[in-house]
């Protein structure tokens, strides 16, 4: 499957509220993902549809689905690596 379409599927659009996907997708409460998208420490971009400090960050699917396929990546490397070490010991 698509990880777009299954967040669309979940969230019902294109752009997502970052304080929608804090706990699930980031293990954060909505605050510390607040504060990390300000400072620019989350991996993928978030933005605000106005000039407002008000207006909430919003995370576009694309670049959520984008995150998540490179973390399952990333540990599908890792458990080919560990498994390969296993074979040579």
């Amino acid at each position: 499957m698509n990880t777009v379409f299954l967040l669309m599927a979940e969230f019902e659009t294109s752009q997502i509220l970052l304080s929608a996907i804090a706990e699930k997708y980031l293990k954060l409460t909505p605050a510390t993902a607040e504060r990390k998208a300000i400072e620019g420490k989350l991996k993928f971009p978030t933005y605000r549809m106005n000039d407002s400090q008000k207006s909430p960050r919003i995370v576009h699917v694309h670049d959520l689905a984008e995150y998540i396929d490179k973390q399952r990546e990333l540990a599908a490397k890792e458990v080919e690596r560990m498994q390969s070490k296993k074979k040579v010991n």
